[in-house]
């Protein structure tokens, strides 16, 4: 799961899931999800791609301390 946050407001419907989002918007999503919303959207609306922008923190490196 990873934390996006939504462009426009959208609806994505078909293949057995209708999911709606507020523009502005945080929704959890697995990101394959989101990923595959993405790419829906980008055949149907072009000009409003990408309608999920991924907004969560980057995981931290560690680093590793030369002794």
């Amino acid at each position: 799961m990873a934390k996006y946050k939504a462009t426009s407001n959208v609806v994505f419907t078909g293949d057995e899931l209708d999911q709606s989002f507020i523009g502005g918007e945080n929704y959890d999503l697995p990101v394959k999800t989101a990923d595959d919303f993405n790419k829906r959207g980008a055949l149907s609306h072009p000009e409003l791609s990408p309608f999920l922008v991924r907004v969560d923190n980057k995981k931290e490196e560690t680093e590793e301390v030369e002794n």
